[in-house]
Protein backbone atom coordinates (compact mmCIF):
# COMPACT_ATOMS: atom_id res chain seq x y z
CA UNK A 1 0.00 0.00 0.00
CA UNK A 2 1.60 3.44 -0.68
CA UNK A 3 1.78 5.57 1.98
CA UNK A 4 0.19 8.93 2.08
CA UNK A 5 0.58 11.88 4.37
CA UNK A 6 -1.86 12.00 7.10
CA UNK A 7 -2.99 15.40 7.44
CA UNK A 8 -2.94 16.62 3.81
CA UNK A 9 -3.22 12.91 2.07
CA UNK A 10 -0.86 13.63 -0.31
CA UNK A 11 1.89 10.77 -1.38
CA UNK A 12 4.68 13.11 -1.94
CA UNK A 13 6.67 11.98 0.76
CA UNK A 14 10.14 12.53 0.82
CA UNK A 15 12.79 10.34 2.80
CA UNK A 16 15.29 12.62 4.52
CA UNK A 17 16.76 10.95 7.44
CA UNK A 18 17.38 7.35 8.64
CA UNK A 19 17.30 7.45 12.37
CA UNK A 20 20.08 6.33 14.54
CA UNK A 21 19.86 2.08 15.83
CA UNK A 22 16.37 1.50 14.77
CA UNK A 23 14.87 -1.19 16.03
CA UNK A 24 11.92 -0.85 13.59
CA UNK A 25 13.30 0.30 10.36
CA UNK A 26 11.90 3.38 10.46
CA UNK A 27 12.95 6.47 8.23
CA UNK A 28 11.73 10.15 8.55
CA UNK A 29 9.98 10.94 5.77
CA UNK A 30 9.04 14.88 4.50
CA UNK A 31 5.72 15.80 3.03
CA UNK A 32 6.58 17.81 0.48
CA UNK A 33 3.12 19.57 0.14
CA UNK A 34 2.22 20.74 3.62
CA UNK A 35 5.71 20.01 5.76
CA UNK A 36 4.28 17.12 8.27
CA UNK A 37 7.83 15.02 9.34
CA UNK A 38 6.40 11.03 9.84
CA UNK A 39 8.21 8.33 10.57
CA UNK A 40 7.32 5.32 7.92
CA UNK A 41 6.12 2.48 7.93
CA UNK A 42 3.76 3.37 10.21
CA UNK A 43 3.91 0.08 12.17
CA UNK A 44 2.15 1.29 15.30
CA UNK A 45 1.95 -2.02 17.34
CA UNK A 46 5.75 -2.90 17.77
CA UNK A 47 6.70 -5.90 20.20
CA UNK A 48 6.64 -4.48 23.70
CA UNK A 49 9.71 -4.35 25.04
CA UNK A 50 11.18 -4.60 29.09
CA UNK A 51 12.10 -1.53 30.95
CA UNK A 52 15.30 0.02 28.23
CA UNK A 53 17.24 3.02 28.28
CA UNK A 54 19.06 4.42 24.70
CA UNK A 55 20.39 7.31 23.58
CA UNK A 56 19.33 5.62 20.14
CA UNK A 57 16.11 5.28 18.48
CA UNK A 58 15.52 2.52 19.65
CA UNK A 59 14.42 4.21 23.54
CA UNK A 60 12.98 1.12 24.85
CA UNK A 61 9.86 1.31 27.23
CA UNK A 62 10.24 3.46 30.13
CA UNK A 63 7.39 5.92 30.14
CA UNK A 64 7.74 7.95 32.76
CA UNK A 65 7.77 11.56 31.18
CA UNK A 66 3.99 12.26 31.60
CA UNK A 67 3.97 12.65 34.85
CA UNK A 68 6.41 15.78 34.35
CA UNK A 69 3.47 17.14 31.97
CA UNK A 70 0.70 16.80 35.06
CA UNK A 71 0.78 20.58 36.10
CA UNK A 72 1.32 21.81 32.92
CA UNK A 73 -1.60 20.27 31.49
CA UNK A 74 -4.18 20.79 34.65
CA UNK A 75 -3.17 24.55 34.77
CA UNK A 76 -4.22 24.76 30.85
CA UNK A 77 -7.79 23.03 31.77
CA UNK A 78 -7.94 24.98 34.70
CA UNK A 79 -7.82 28.48 32.71
CA UNK A 80 -10.51 27.42 30.56
CA UNK A 81 -12.81 24.77 32.52
CA UNK A 82 -14.47 25.38 35.96
CA UNK A 83 -13.28 22.72 37.39
CA UNK A 84 -16.12 23.30 40.39
CA UNK A 85 -18.59 21.63 37.91
CA UNK A 86 -19.21 17.92 37.62
CA UNK A 87 -16.98 18.03 34.17
CA UNK A 88 -16.37 14.05 32.58
CA UNK A 89 -13.45 13.89 31.14
CA UNK A 90 -11.66 11.70 28.82
CA UNK A 91 -7.72 10.81 29.96
CA UNK A 92 -6.16 9.18 26.68
CA UNK A 93 -2.92 7.59 27.10
CA UNK A 94 -3.69 7.46 31.10
CA UNK A 95 0.20 5.65 31.83
CA UNK A 96 0.46 6.00 35.31
CA UNK A 97 -1.98 7.41 36.47
CA UNK A 98 -0.77 11.15 37.53
CA UNK A 99 -3.20 13.36 35.49
CA UNK A 100 -5.53 11.13 36.75
CA UNK A 101 -4.94 11.47 40.58
CA UNK A 102 -4.06 15.51 40.10
CA UNK A 103 -7.53 15.98 38.77
CA UNK A 104 -9.58 13.79 41.01
CA UNK A 105 -8.33 15.97 44.08
CA UNK A 106 -8.17 19.23 42.09
CA UNK A 107 -11.92 18.57 40.77
CA UNK A 108 -14.28 16.95 43.30
CA UNK A 109 -17.69 16.04 41.02
CA UNK A 110 -15.20 15.39 37.82
CA UNK A 111 -15.71 11.84 36.24
CA UNK A 112 -13.10 10.19 34.91
CA UNK A 113 -12.77 7.76 31.93
CA UNK A 114 -9.06 6.33 31.81
CA UNK A 115 -7.91 4.77 28.46
CA UNK A 116 -4.76 2.97 28.85
CA UNK A 117 -3.37 -0.09 26.72
CA UNK A 118 -0.70 -1.32 28.39
CA UNK A 119 -2.31 -3.08 31.27
CA UNK A 120 1.52 -3.30 33.32
CA UNK A 121 0.85 0.34 33.72
CA UNK A 122 -3.13 0.54 33.76
CA UNK A 123 -4.02 -0.75 37.03
CA UNK A 124 -2.39 2.23 39.00
CA UNK A 125 -6.09 3.98 37.90
CA UNK A 126 -8.15 1.08 39.94
CA UNK A 127 -9.50 2.56 42.78
CA UNK A 128 -9.45 6.39 42.09
CA UNK A 129 -12.56 8.10 42.93
CA UNK A 130 -15.04 8.78 39.76
CA UNK A 131 -12.72 6.88 37.84
CA UNK A 132 -13.43 4.11 34.90
CA UNK A 133 -10.63 2.35 33.29
CA UNK A 134 -10.90 1.22 29.60
CA UNK A 135 -7.53 -0.79 28.88
CA UNK A 136 -7.82 -0.56 25.40
CA UNK A 137 -5.79 1.36 22.47
CA UNK A 138 -8.03 4.23 22.46
CA UNK A 139 -8.73 3.87 18.40
CA UNK A 140 -10.74 0.26 19.96
CA UNK A 141 -12.26 1.84 22.70
CA UNK A 142 -15.93 1.59 22.75
CA UNK A 143 -16.49 5.11 23.88
CA UNK A 144 -20.08 7.13 23.69
CA UNK A 145 -20.49 10.08 21.69
CA UNK A 146 -20.95 13.73 22.34
CA UNK A 147 -20.32 12.60 26.09
CA UNK A 148 -17.57 14.77 27.31
CA UNK A 149 -16.49 18.51 28.58
CA UNK A 150 -13.05 17.32 28.17
CA UNK A 151 -10.85 15.41 26.52
CA UNK A 152 -7.36 14.98 27.80
CA UNK A 153 -4.14 13.94 25.21
CA UNK A 154 -0.61 13.71 26.71
CA UNK A 155 2.46 12.83 24.61
CA UNK A 156 0.14 10.39 23.02
CA UNK A 157 -0.62 11.37 19.50
CA UNK A 158 2.87 11.15 18.21
CA UNK A 159 2.36 7.08 18.95
CA UNK A 160 -0.40 6.72 16.76
CA UNK A 161 -1.04 5.22 12.82
CA UNK A 162 -2.89 7.83 12.35
CA UNK A 163 -3.28 11.10 14.94
CA UNK A 164 -6.40 12.68 11.86
CA UNK A 165 -8.50 9.28 12.56
CA UNK A 166 -8.37 9.71 16.62
CA UNK A 167 -8.66 13.77 16.35
CA UNK A 168 -12.02 12.92 15.18
CA UNK A 169 -12.78 10.76 17.22
CA UNK A 170 -12.03 12.95 19.74
CA UNK A 171 -14.11 15.41 18.02
CA UNK A 172 -17.08 12.90 17.93
CA UNK A 173 -16.48 12.05 21.63
CA UNK A 174 -16.73 15.52 22.81
CA UNK A 175 -19.86 17.91 23.63
CA UNK A 176 -20.62 20.54 21.53
CA UNK A 177 -18.26 23.20 22.76
CA UNK A 178 -15.97 21.18 24.74
CA UNK A 179 -12.80 21.47 25.27
CA UNK A 180 -9.68 19.41 23.91
CA UNK A 181 -6.16 19.54 26.16
CA UNK A 182 -3.54 18.58 23.72
CA UNK A 183 0.35 17.74 24.14
CA UNK A 184 2.68 16.05 22.27
CA UNK A 185 6.80 16.44 21.74
CA UNK A 186 7.63 19.45 19.85
CA UNK A 187 9.78 19.07 16.48
CA UNK A 188 11.75 22.71 17.25
CA UNK A 189 13.68 20.96 19.62
CA UNK A 190 16.00 19.27 17.36
CA UNK A 191 17.42 22.86 15.97
CA UNK A 192 19.16 23.23 19.80
CA UNK A 193 22.70 23.08 19.53
CA UNK A 194 23.37 20.53 22.54
CA UNK A 195 21.59 17.12 20.94
CA UNK A 196 23.69 14.47 21.01
CA UNK A 197 21.14 11.52 21.42
CA UNK A 198 18.19 10.15 18.74
CA UNK A 199 15.23 12.86 18.74
CA UNK A 200 13.38 10.21 16.38
CA UNK A 201 12.62 7.41 18.18
CA UNK A 202 11.03 4.16 17.25
CA UNK A 203 8.31 5.18 19.44
CA UNK A 204 7.11 8.23 18.08
CA UNK A 205 5.43 8.15 13.91
CA UNK A 206 5.03 12.20 14.12
CA UNK A 207 7.07 14.98 14.67
CA UNK A 208 4.72 17.71 14.83
CA UNK A 209 5.81 21.62 14.52
CA UNK A 210 3.34 24.43 15.72
CA UNK A 211 1.90 24.93 12.38
CA UNK A 212 1.14 21.37 11.65
CA UNK A 213 0.01 20.42 14.79
CA UNK A 214 -2.36 22.83 14.59
CA UNK A 215 -3.70 21.95 11.13
CA UNK A 216 -4.38 18.81 11.97
CA UNK A 217 -6.66 20.41 14.77
CA UNK A 218 -8.08 22.52 12.30
CA UNK A 219 -8.57 19.98 10.08
CA UNK A 220 -10.36 17.19 12.48
CA UNK A 221 -13.08 20.48 13.46
CA UNK A 222 -11.28 22.51 16.41
CA UNK A 223 -10.00 26.00 17.26
CA UNK A 224 -7.05 27.03 18.96
CA UNK A 225 -8.09 28.95 21.98
CA UNK A 226 -5.21 28.26 24.70
CA UNK A 227 -1.53 27.56 24.05
CA UNK A 228 1.32 26.90 22.89
CA UNK A 229 3.81 28.75 25.04
CA UNK A 230 6.09 29.81 22.41
CA UNK A 231 8.92 29.49 24.68
CA UNK A 232 8.58 25.89 25.31
CA UNK A 233 10.59 24.46 22.32
CA UNK A 234 10.56 20.64 23.89
CA UNK A 235 6.46 20.52 24.39
CA UNK A 236 3.33 21.95 21.89
CA UNK A 237 0.52 22.04 25.20
CA UNK A 238 -2.58 23.48 23.42
CA UNK A 239 -6.28 23.63 24.43
CA UNK A 240 -8.64 23.27 21.23
CA UNK A 241 -12.52 23.72 21.60
CA UNK A 242 -14.88 21.87 19.38
CA UNK A 243 -16.35 23.55 16.25
CA UNK A 244 -18.41 22.96 13.28
CA UNK A 245 -15.92 23.75 10.65
CA UNK A 246 -13.19 22.22 9.17
CA UNK A 247 -10.36 23.53 7.52
CA UNK A 248 -8.33 22.03 4.26
CA UNK A 249 -4.40 21.59 5.13
CA UNK A 250 -3.15 24.40 2.18
CA UNK A 251 -0.13 23.37 0.27
CA UNK A 252 2.67 25.50 2.36
CA UNK A 253 6.55 25.48 0.81
CA UNK A 254 7.38 27.67 4.02
CA UNK A 255 6.54 24.99 6.34
CA UNK A 256 8.43 22.45 4.18
CA UNK A 257 11.35 24.41 3.89
CA UNK A 258 11.24 25.12 7.92
CA UNK A 259 11.11 21.38 8.05
CA UNK A 260 13.84 20.36 5.74
CA UNK A 261 16.10 22.84 7.58
CA UNK A 262 15.09 21.81 11.15
CA UNK A 263 16.51 18.02 10.28
CA UNK A 264 19.48 19.56 8.36
CA UNK A 265 20.60 21.53 11.56
CA UNK A 266 20.17 18.69 13.87
CA UNK A 267 22.03 15.96 11.90
CA UNK A 268 25.04 18.77 11.50
CA UNK A 269 24.85 19.42 15.38
CA UNK A 270 24.53 16.12 16.64
CA UNK A 271 27.30 14.63 14.49
CA UNK A 272 29.64 17.66 15.94
CA UNK A 273 28.78 17.17 19.28
CA UNK A 274 28.63 13.11 19.56
CA UNK A 275 32.12 13.99 18.06
CA UNK A 276 33.68 16.10 21.36
CA UNK A 277 31.81 13.96 23.86
CA UNK A 278 35.06 12.17 24.38
CA UNK A 279 36.60 15.54 25.71
CA UNK A 280 33.41 15.36 27.98
CA UNK A 281 34.31 12.01 29.21
CA UNK A 282 37.94 13.04 30.31
CA UNK A 283 37.15 15.76 32.15
CA UNK A 284 34.53 13.97 34.60
CA UNK A 285 37.28 11.35 34.95
CA UNK A 286 39.43 13.84 36.22
CA UNK A 287 37.46 14.80 39.01
CA UNK A 288 37.23 10.95 39.84
CA UNK A 289 40.05 10.55 42.26
CA UNK A 290 37.95 13.66 44.00
CA UNK A 291 35.02 11.66 44.02
CA UNK A 292 32.32 12.19 41.29
CA UNK A 293 28.45 11.85 41.30
CA UNK A 294 26.59 11.83 38.36
CA UNK A 295 22.54 12.99 38.05
CA UNK A 296 20.64 11.76 35.08
CA UNK A 297 21.15 7.99 34.18
CA UNK A 298 18.83 8.24 30.59
CA UNK A 299 20.11 9.19 27.05
CA UNK A 300 22.40 11.32 27.52
CA UNK A 301 24.53 9.52 30.20
CA UNK A 302 23.92 6.91 27.58
CA UNK A 303 25.20 8.90 24.94
CA UNK A 304 28.56 9.74 26.82
CA UNK A 305 29.01 5.69 27.74
CA UNK A 306 28.58 4.60 24.18
CA UNK A 307 30.16 7.51 22.09
CA UNK A 308 32.28 9.03 24.40
CA UNK A 309 33.73 6.02 25.76
CA UNK A 310 33.23 7.36 29.46
CA UNK A 311 34.05 4.72 32.09
CA UNK A 312 30.80 4.57 34.71
CA UNK A 313 32.82 2.86 37.32
CA UNK A 314 35.17 6.03 37.80
CA UNK A 315 31.64 7.37 39.34
CA UNK A 316 31.01 7.19 43.04
CA UNK A 317 27.14 7.44 42.22
CA UNK A 318 25.12 7.37 39.42
CA UNK A 319 21.58 8.75 40.18
CA UNK A 320 18.16 9.26 38.81
CA UNK A 321 15.08 9.99 40.89
CA UNK A 322 12.29 8.05 37.64
CA UNK A 323 14.27 5.52 36.22
CA UNK A 324 15.49 4.48 39.52
CA UNK A 325 12.34 2.42 39.63
CA UNK A 326 12.18 1.02 36.45
CA UNK A 327 16.41 -0.58 36.30
CA UNK A 328 18.46 -1.68 38.82
CA UNK A 329 21.78 -0.12 36.79
CA UNK A 330 22.96 1.68 34.14
CA UNK A 331 25.66 0.08 31.74
CA UNK A 332 27.29 -1.88 35.43
CA UNK A 333 26.72 0.64 37.64
CA UNK A 334 24.09 0.87 39.88
CA UNK A 335 21.43 3.44 40.18
CA UNK A 336 20.58 5.49 43.10
CA UNK A 337 18.14 8.09 44.56
CA UNK A 338 19.49 11.69 45.81
CA UNK A 339 19.58 9.88 49.27
CA UNK A 340 22.65 8.85 48.91
CA UNK A 341 24.34 12.06 48.10
CA UNK A 342 24.47 12.76 52.19
CA UNK A 343 26.75 9.18 52.17
CA UNK A 344 28.80 9.37 49.62
CA UNK A 345 29.84 13.31 49.99
CA UNK A 346 31.03 13.58 46.10
CA UNK A 347 33.32 16.31 45.69
CA UNK A 348 31.36 17.27 42.14
CA UNK A 349 28.05 16.61 41.03
CA UNK A 350 26.73 16.40 37.00
CA UNK A 351 24.02 16.83 35.93
CA UNK A 352 23.45 15.39 32.83
CA UNK A 353 19.72 17.02 32.19
CA UNK A 354 18.53 19.26 29.32
CA UNK A 355 15.28 20.04 30.26
CA UNK A 356 15.32 19.60 34.67
CA UNK A 357 19.12 21.00 34.35
CA UNK A 358 17.98 23.95 36.93
CA UNK A 359 16.02 21.88 39.20
CA UNK A 360 18.25 18.97 39.76
CA UNK A 361 21.48 21.42 40.26
CA UNK A 362 19.07 23.18 42.80
CA UNK A 363 18.20 19.89 44.19
CA UNK A 364 21.78 18.70 44.15
CA UNK A 365 23.43 21.89 45.81
CA UNK A 366 21.04 21.19 48.74
CA UNK A 367 21.87 17.37 49.36
CA UNK A 368 25.44 18.31 48.92
CA UNK A 369 26.35 21.99 49.41
CA UNK A 370 30.27 21.54 49.47
CA UNK A 371 30.09 20.14 46.02
CA UNK A 372 30.49 22.01 42.96
CA UNK A 373 27.88 21.57 40.51
CA UNK A 374 28.48 20.50 36.69
CA UNK A 375 25.89 21.06 33.57
CA UNK A 376 25.89 18.84 31.11
CA UNK A 377 25.31 21.89 28.30
CA UNK A 378 28.35 23.47 29.98
CA UNK A 379 30.91 20.56 29.68
CA UNK A 380 29.38 20.34 26.00
CA UNK A 381 30.01 24.30 25.73
CA UNK A 382 33.77 23.84 26.91
CA UNK A 383 34.53 20.26 24.44
CA UNK A 384 33.71 22.47 21.55
CA UNK A 385 35.67 25.03 22.71
CA UNK A 386 38.39 23.04 22.86
CA UNK A 387 38.10 21.09 19.58
CA UNK A 388 37.99 24.50 17.75
CA UNK A 389 41.21 25.62 19.84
Amino acid sequence: MTESCDLCRSPDLECIYEPWDSGRGLKVHLCTRCGLLQSLPKADRAPRQGAAVSSGADWGNVRYGKGFRTQACLSMLAAHADLKKPLKVLDVGSNRGAFARALTAAAAEAELTCVEPDERVAESCLGLPRTELVCARIEEANLPEFHYDVVHSCHTLEHLASPMTVLEQHWRQLKPGGYLILDVPNVALIAGDDMVEEWFIDKHLYHFSRTTLERFLAASGFAVVGGPDPDDYENLLIVARKRDLRRTCPHDPDEVDVALSRVTSYVLNRARNLAVLTHVAAEIAQLAPKGVALWGAGRLFDALVRHGGFDPNVLSLLIDTHLKSHVAERHGMPVSGPDALSEAKPAAIVVMSRAFSSEIARKAAEASPQAEILLYADLLARARTALAA
